[in-house]
């Protein structure tokens, strides 16, 4: 019998962090997931969002970004990923709800996690049934479960 692996939903801000700086949390994170330790649940509204801050000048200029990086990204969020349809619509986070997104994927994908650096969401710390935390606790989360293995 086949364990079902971890599913989580990326914050853009860790995502983004995680490809254009080669050390910290948020690359480890990138890095476990293109490796498959855990399956990244993310939707079209959320790629969109990735693929236009990466676009964004003093990004794309600044951390030597270019079209083939970004193209790889883009490759992985369309066909490495769970990726859902935006079907889901949520109310919570009032205070900015743009980040209402990644709660609706993560039901929408049946997400394990929303790993994030968000004060917004983090204060929510879960929402029917998906934790919400930042990297350092997922890191801790993953490297737990791939030591039981």
């Amino acid at each position: 019998m086949q364990v079902r692996k971890i599913r989580a939903v990326i914050d853009t801000n860790v995502l983004v962090s995680g490809i254009i700086s080669p050390k910290g949390t948020p690359r480890k994170i990138l890095d476990l997931a293109r490796k498959g330790n855990f399956k990244v649940v993310t939707s079209v509204a959320i790629n969109h969002e990735i693929l236009n801050v990466l676009h964004r000048e003093y990004i794309y200029t600044k951390y030597g970004l270019n079209e083939d990086i970004i193209d790889d990204i883009s490759s992985f969020l369309y066909e490495g990923t769970i990726l859902t349809e935006d079907q889901y619509a949520v109310s919570k986070v009032k205070k900015d709800p743009k980040d209402d997104k990644f709660i609706a994927c993560a039901l929408e994908g049946e997400a394990d996690y929303i790993v994030t650096g968000d004060e917004h969401l983090l204060r929510l710390k879960h929402y029917r049934g998906v934790q919400i935390v930042d990297t350092q606790s997922f890191l801790k989360i993953l490297r737990t479960m791939m030591e039981g293995k």
